[in-house]
């Protein structure tokens, strides 16, 4: 089986790294199976293939903030901040104020929603007690601009998460023909596999399986709303009957 949370999109990252890891793993490992490697290659390119077209008809998101670029647009400005408030003669406001306690650097490297509610939290206590620091204005003009940015950021990363998970009937479609053609590729490697008496390579020829992943740009994270997969029954002695499901 394909782990289950693997949507429309990772199956252009999981396709491919199959196909380049049979070539590179399994060719001339048994040369009397090459052909049937080489038929499981063509098939997962052409499944990959056909994926990608699906979705690439499907309709183009709005322009989208770049992650990167806001998450270190607000780190620089809140060491930048701390930086000017050390500066300040007498120390007019303590800074701990702003940053709750945490130093400038730990709040900076927070993951997206600790790091919007910490520099809002300067923002609020920037307002405050403007009439204390020299220069405030303007750093109130940038915090403000920096917090509109990582709420907006925040907002586009949900709204990411619930487009990849509600994708029309087509992607649906599709990525069940994919997840077909990429099981009945797995199933002729395992048997090769089997031959070579090397089966814990499977994971490293179909990235779903392994426990840390090789590739990028992938989870394993169930996604909002699904429910895991039962586990399995445990395998019954030799000579008792197995155990049902649910049982």
């Amino acid at each position: 089986m394909a782990d289950p949370y693997i949507d429309p999109f990772e199956t252009k990252i999981y396709g491919k790294f199959a196909r380049e890891q049979m070539a590179a793993v399994l060719m001339g490992k048994i040369p009397a199976l090459d052909g049937m490697i080489a038929f499981a290659i063509d098939r997962q390119l052409a499944a990959d293939q056909s994926m990608a077209d699906v979705l690439d008809r499907q309709p183009r998101p709005a322009p989208r903030l770049d992650s990167e670029a806001v998450l270190g647009e607000a780190r620089d400005v809140i060491v930048r901040f701390a930086s000017y408030l050390d500066s300040l003669k007498g120390r007019p406001v303590d800074p701990r104020v702003f940053f709750r306690g945490e130093t400038p650097s730990v709040l900076a490297r927070r993951r997206l929603t600790k790091l919007t509610a910490g520099v809002g939290h300067i923002a609020e206590e920037l307002e405050k007690h403007r009439d204390k620091i020299r220069g405030a204005e303007p750093w109130q003009a940038e915090i403000r601009e920096v917090h509109e940015k990582l709420v907006a950021l925040e907002r586009q990363q949900r709204a990411s998460r619930v487009e990849r998970i509600e994708l029309g009937p087509e992607v649906s479609t599709a990525r069940e023909a994919w997840l077909a053609v990429y099981n009945a590729n797995k199933s002729l490697v395992r048997g090769l596999l089997a031959h070579l008496g090397k089966p814990e390579l499977l994971p490293h020829i179909f990235d779903d399986l392994a426990e840390v992943h090789r590739v990028s740009g992938v989870s394993d994270a169930l996604p909002p709303g699904q429910s895991a997969a039962p586990a399995e029954p445990p395998a019954a002695p030799a000579g008792q009957p197995a155990i049902p499901a649910g049982a």
